[in-house]
């Protein structure tokens, strides 16, 4: 066993970050997380509007299972249509009747959306109300699609749904910006 002799010259090794290389890492890191930002930004902001497009594709097929369950027209209603080219972002709910108030007999409501616009296109430009009856089929006889738009204008795509005349959806992606 070699034991070191008492007064020998043994150097002590540093353990341990310099003040150096720890500013290196944190440069290094600032400049990561400079690239990673934007693209998590961009990523929450698509996240929301998917969100949002499956909240109207859960009030249709909500709506749509509620008539034939209740033998009765269920319709999703726009809360405030005022607007021609924002007709459903003030919110929306699942009402019975056609077409149904917000203010009374609401089985679901779903809140505004805020920083994106959701306009009906097609046939569905300026419709308040998507109306099914009893066994699940559109009331007004026509299909057509809503567009949901972010306003920023650095999140691209948007989404388009589609609405067929028996009820059914499919949702696509949509340039908007």
């Amino acid at each position: 066993m070699n034991v070191p002799k008492r007064g020998s010259n043994r150097q002590h090794q540093q353990q341990g970050l310099t003040l150096i290389e720890l500013m290196v890492s944190l440069a290094v890191a600032a400049v990561l997380i400079g690239f990673a930002l934007p693209a998590f930004n961009d990523f929450t902001a698509q996240r929301t509007l998917t969100a949002r497009v499956n909240n109207l594709v859960l009030a249709v097929n909500y709506a749509r299972s509620e008539a034939a369950r209740i033998g009765s027209v269920v319709s999703v209603q726009a809360m405030d249509a005022s607007d021609s080219d924002n007709e459903w972002g003030p919110g929306f709910c699942v009402v019975v009747g056609n077409p149904g108030s917000c203010a009374n007999d609401v089985l679901r409501q779903f809140d505004p959306i805020n920083d994106v616009t959701f306009d009906g296109i097609d046939d569905f430009d300026g419709v308040a109300a998507l109306s099914f009856n009893s066994r699940g089929m559109m009331t007004n006889g026509v299909a057509g699609s809503l567009q949901l738009c972010s306003t920023a204008a650095t999140v691209d795509p948007g989404r388009e749904i589609d609405i067929n005349l028996v009820g059914r959806t499919a949702t696509e992606n949509l340039t908007c910006n």
